[in-house]
């Protein structure tokens, strides 16, 4: 964990999000996927694309992070 600022954040927008494209599941786990990755950035903002919360949903969590 590097920053928990901002997290609440990124879980409610991952859930708006979510809500907007998925069904209510896939909405919950694209929320709690955001939140995770959202714990590895320093700062207040979510600097991760909808492909990258997709991936870690998928099982992509060997922390090696695309930038």
């Amino acid at each position: 964990m590097v920053d928990r600022i901002g997290t609440g954040d990124a879980y409610a927008a991952g859930l708006i999000y979510g809500l907007i494209h998925f069904d209510n599941e896939k909405a919950l786990r694209f929320a709690n996927a955001a939140c995770a990755l959202k714990h590895t950035i320093l700062g207040d903002v979510n600097l991760v694309s909808p492909q990258e919360i997709e991936e870690v949903m998928a099982g992509n969590t060997g922390g090696r992070i695309k930038r």
